[in-house]
């Protein structure tokens, strides 16, 4: 058995709670853990002063244990270099059922940086670390910049504590073992998961749910809210919770639920419309196993009988039902469908849980959207029985999801997806519909990672509108800025060649087919959303292409002061002024470019 070091993380101030669209609980993730950072001191750590022990296969070993006082359970934030594939890493907590996760190799952590380890029991972590035959501790670098102070634990949430303790979810709510059971409901339980995840050392969670694809891939589709996951980084800290509910009507009992670590792959994100698709890393469980949910991208008729099932306040798994009142429209274009509910309500915690509706027959539900807040002024909860809640929709979705969601379908117009990656070394974006670079990027290259927002455009000129117009891209060489510009204006696309010369190397006439603006209001054709390109004012090269209102606004005005709170994992931090937004029409309303919208 290997011994261990300790490592105390520092006091800190508790981060702020709730966080809520525009004051709405509902609107953020429910935050059950903050940030405490590592003594300076003790990271990176020198790994030749531990105590290292010799294993059987002439490996060695050693253990580090790292204490948040107080806290019910901890996360550990974890860089180490790329080193030797077979040296590892396992993680214990001082609580629960003492169980331990991983080995997880130092190159899979080397790709994160920071890695968050699994959610671990107690105040207290150890870390394992292992060493093959040969390799030294000094040829291997860690550091633990930061720990998650975890308020609760796996085991309180599940309401296992005393009666004082009961009732983190409003009085209203109703255990999904409180049901009839029906096959709908028992099979659509096991389709929900509560999530549990990590960003700048902070935790939080809310609800999602595993979706099923045209061609029943079993592959593991997670739906949920674009401010719950809205990076790749939070995608990686990823933790789900499965048959986390009630073994029977009433009961505290601790039930056999299961968990998913490993983290996700972001495959597509709306800022605007709020919803979010990954692709789960870790195998689910086997025994039992899930159940994929089935989905429907129509229109939802007023009045309709609506079911949610989701982890209030982190709670066991609840049951709530009303009906669909209408659909609600915002500034930015984005529509949502509404709920009012007769049994239950909805809670934080509850966020990306889906909206159900009975399918053919009534023996399956199909998700038709996920949770994404309240207004301000009548927020559904139990103390507002008559108030509303608002649902993301997956018909507004699926036009960006279609080729994991239904891979093969019909395209007659060939559209293409155009997906955007962030270089963080450079502080660069790029975008691409080219399926080659995709798959190589998507495999992080170079350091390229998806940001998760795409925008529509054409493939075939021939199949596009006759007034879509091919989009050139420009290469700017290093010693000029090392990035991409991109246009649909012909002339624009000539006049960068003249005006640059030789240090914008021209890589294509025709990257993808797009229809153009106006050129002098900046009105888009009907049936086609907006395309913003921004100039990053600092280096007067780096371009950033958006067809979200939400980032436009970002990047245009900074922060909402009413909405971008400090606490939410999706929040505008951009400066006012960093950025220039360039187009036809006026500002705000520049645009460049015009994208299909479905």
């Amino acid at each position: 058995m290997a011994e261990k070091a300790s490592v105390k993380a520092a006091a800190g101030a508790r981060a702020g709670g709730k966080s809520g669209f525009s004051g709405s609980g509902k609107g953020g993730p429910l935050q059950i853990g903050f940030a405490r950072s590592v003594p300076g001191d003790n990271r990176p750590l020198d790994l030749t002063t531990l105590s290292w022990i010799a294993q059987g296969d002439g490996g060695s070993a050693a253990r580090i244990a790292v204490t948040s006082p107080g806290a019910a359970a901890i996360r550990v934030a974890v860089v180490m270099n790329e080193t030797d594939p077979d040296v590892s890493v396992r993680f214990a907590g001082s609580g629960g059922t003492g169980e331990v996760f991983g080995p997880y190799p130092a190159n899979q952590i080397a790709g994160n940086n920071p890695f968050w380890s699994p959610v671990l029991e107690g105040e207290t972590a150890t870390l394992e670390i292992y060493l093959p035959p040969g390799v030294t501790p000094s040829k291997v670098q860690l550091a633990l910049p930061q720990v998650s102070h975890l308020v609760a634990a796996a085991q309180d949430l599940l309401k296992a504590q005393p009666v004082d303790d009961i009732g983190k979810s409003g009085s209203c709510e109703k255990d999904v073992a409180c049901i009839a059971p029906t096959t709908a409901l028992t099979n659509q339980a096991r389709a929900v998961a509560k999530m549990i995840f990590t960003l700048k050392g902070n935790t939080y969670t809310c609800t999602g749910t595993l979706i099923n694809d045209s061609i029943v891939s079993n592959t593991a589709y997670f739906y949920t809210a674009n401010h719950c996951i809205a990076s790749q980084a939070t995608a990686n800290t990823l933790v789900t919770y499965w048959f986390f509910k009630a073994v029977t009507c009433g009961s505290l009992a601790v039930p056999p639920y299961q968990t998913v670590v490993g983290g996700a792959r972001l495959l597509g994100r709306s800022t605007d419309y709020d919803w979010v698709l990954l692709r789960l890393n870790g195998s689910l469980p086997t025994n039992p196993p899930p159940v994929f949910s089935a989905w429907r991208a129509d229109t939802i008729a007023n009045s309709t009988l609506i079911s949610v099932l989701h982890h209030a306040n982190g709670d066991l798994l609840k049951f709530s039902q009303g009906t669909m009142p209408g659909y609600v429209t915002f500034d930015d274009g984005s529509s949502f469908a509404s709920a009012r509910y007769t049994l239950g309500s909805t809670e934080p915690g509850s966020s990306g849980s889906a909206l159900l509706t009975l399918g053919a027959g009534g023996t399956f539900y199909e998700l038709r959207g996920g949770l994404f807040g309240s207004p301000t002024n009548n927020e559904a909860s139990c103390a507002n029985p008559n108030g509303v809640d608002w649902y993301s929709r997956i018909d507004n979705a699926l036009p960006l999801v279609s080729q994991y969601l239904t891979p093969g379908a019909a395209n007659p117009a060939k559209k293409t997806l155009v997906v955007e990656y962030y270089y963080p070394t450079l502080d660069d974006y790029f975008i691409t519909a080219d399926p080659r670079e995709i798959a190589a990027l998507d495999a992080e290259v170079g350091g390229w990672v998806r940001t998760g927002l795409t925008f529509l455009a054409y493939s075939d000129p021939v199949a596009a509108p006759a007034d879509a117009s091919p989009v050139c891209r420009y290469y700017v060489l290093p010693q000029y800025g090392d990035s991409h510009v991109y246009s649909a204006d012909p002339a624009e696309c000539a006049l960068i060649g003249v005006r640059f010369g030789n240090a914008w190397v021209f890589e294509s006439a025709a990257l993808f087919y797009i229809q153009l603006p106006n050129k002098a209001t900046g009105a888009c054709p009907v049936n086609t959303r907006p395309v913003y390109r921004f100039l990053n004012k600092a280096n007067q090269v780096h371009h950033r292409y958006l067809a979200e209102v939400d980032d436009r606004n970002c990047l245009y005005y900074g922060p909402d002061a009413d909405v971008d709170l400090p606490s939410e994992p999706d929040v505008c931090t951009v400066t006012p002024g960093t950025w220039i937004l360039e187009g036809y029409g006026t500002p705000p309303n520049q645009v460049v470019m015009c994208s299909p919208v479905s």
